[in-house]
């Protein structure tokens, strides 16, 4: 009899009713997964830019829904070439022209906040970005100095190189020269070097310079210089590396920018927990396939498992930049910090216990 029942036309079509119906929201559920694209430009060859490498190659972007259009951009192939004598392998190689990408990754000191200050001639607006993470949120790099120089003392009246006065190499520049009580253009003068590396020490361009962890340090460490002063030691908050998006972008793609916060979260989880991930990607986009090179790129960072934002290292910045020449001092002044950030990305990942839940194994 409940065979019998079973075998009713009614049951039947009431079973492909519920089929169709449970397919629908299948494939519902699969178009809420599609691969939303975005593009991004990394800047500097510098493990703090590998993550991103990690969660490309290793299919992270992908797992957490997202196409992400990613390449080296050309003055990192060149400083590949000129310093390393490395060839960056073409087909990850950015292509000239297009619009300006709406995230960025790279200084969050000059990108998202010093660089809103500054005293533009062309009269140009600068695009209004915002700090969704920061993965360098304290000082780190090295001052390099002339082989006769021996004691930070022996710097005033001297010059410092920097790659830029308003980046987070202008920025350790004035830490020290506030440690030493000293005032820039008095006791030092900073000397603006984009290249950042030891040829403006060489030709006597400067007399010392801040070095970054990438290639300005693997140069110098390979010339047998020795740091005159360590900035990691200093453990100073400092805005360094960061997300920086477009805000009026931002608006309409929050949960593209979601996404793309979650993958670099565990892409610093994978890289912490197994270096080859590192390695491998080194190799893959850079061309670093020295493993001597690909060890001291690794050692050079120790990332934030949660990498909020950099609120203190801003903060800094703005009493250090105050009536600083070239830029519009009563707005640095008078800034609001929390305009210049957007940690809700971050914040969910770690209530929710997902960044915890990675380092668990």
């Amino acid at each position: 009899m409940t065979i019998a029942w079973l075998q009713r036309p009614s049951f039947i079509l009431l079973i492909l009713i519920l089929i169709v119906t449970a397919s629908g929201v299948a494939i519902t559920g699969q178009a809420q997964q599609e691969l939303l694209p975005l593009r991004v430009t990394l800047e500097r060859v510098t493990i703090l830019r590998v993550p991103n490498w990690v969660a490309l190659n290793e299919g992270i972007y992908k797992k957490n829904g997202l196409d992400v259009d990613q390449c080296v951009p050309q003055n990192d192939v060149n400083d590949l070439k000129r310093i390393l004598g490395i060839d960056a392998p073409p087909q990850y190689r950015c292509k000239p022209g297009g619009a300006p990408p709406p995230i960025t990754i790279g200084g969050g000191l000059p990108t998202s906040f010093m660089s809103q200050f500054e005293i533009n001639d062309a009269g140009t607006p600068q695009v209004k970005r915002v700090i969704l993470a920061t993965v360098q949120n304290r000082t780190n790099y090295v001052m390099i100095a002339r082989k006769d120089i021996t004691a930070p003392e022996q710097l005033r009246g001297k010059r410092i190189g920097v790659t830029s006065f308003y980046n987070i190499m202008g920025y350790q520049a004035l830490l020290f020269t506030q440690a030493m009580g000293w005032w820039p253009g008095k006791d030092i003068t900073l000397i603006e070097e984009p290249t950042g590396t030891m040829e403006g020490l060489e030709t006597g361009q400067y007399d010392a310079y801040i070095a970054g962890e990438g290639l300005p340090g693997w140069q110098a460490t390979q010339a047998g210089l020795k740091p005159l002063i360590d900035f990691k030691t200093w453990k100073i908050p400092m805005t360094s590396s960061s997300v920086n998006a477009d805000t009026a972008w931002l608006t309409e793609h929050r949960e593209t920018a979601r996404r793309f916060i979650k993958s670099m979260v565990d892409a610093i989880a994978m890289m912490k927990q197994d270096k080859q991930t590192a390695f491998r990607a080194m190799a893959k986009y850079y061309g670093i396939t020295d493993p001597q090179m690909q060890a001291y790129f690794y050692s050079t960072w120790d990332f934030p498992a949660k990498p909020y934002p950099a609120v203190e290292g801003l903060r800094i910045a703005q009493k250090l930049y105050a009536n600083f020449p070239g830029l519009r001092s009563d707005e640095l002044k008078n800034a609001r910090i929390e305009d210049y950030i957007d940690d809700s990305f971050i914040r969910e990942l770690d209530r929710s216990g997902y960044v915890d839940s990675l380092y668990k194994k």
